[in-house]
């Protein structure tokens, strides 16, 4: 059974992950990521952060109820405003 803590690394892990795949299929497509990586990567890790406190969870555990998550990785019920949230993080980090 996975810790707290291995359950938040490995969700910041996937946040990374999905983050970085969606700039690599942007890249794909013609476009260019005018922001670095690190600081695309800590705006994402942020916003779970954010998410999470706005949602009053606070302490160990509480990456894994952010709600921006669904957003993230792309779950099937993503609430409109974290879904919106994570497109505006997405292209300020991007030029078409």
């Amino acid at each position: 059974m996975e810790t707290m803590r291995e359950v938040e690394i490995r969700v910041l892990r996937e946040v990374i992950d999905a983050v970085e795949e969606r700039l690599r299929a942007y890249e794909a497509g013609g476009g260019c990521v005018i922001a670095g990586r690190s600081a695309v990567y800590a705006a994402a890790v942020y916003a779970v952060i954010a998410s999470a406190r706005a949602e009053g969870h606070y302490g160990s555990g509480s990456l894994v109820r952010a709600p921006i998550l669904d957003a993230i990785l792309g779950d099937v019920e993503v609430d409109v405003w974290d879904a919106a949230v994570f497109a505006v993080l997405m292209e300020a980090s991007l030029i078409g």
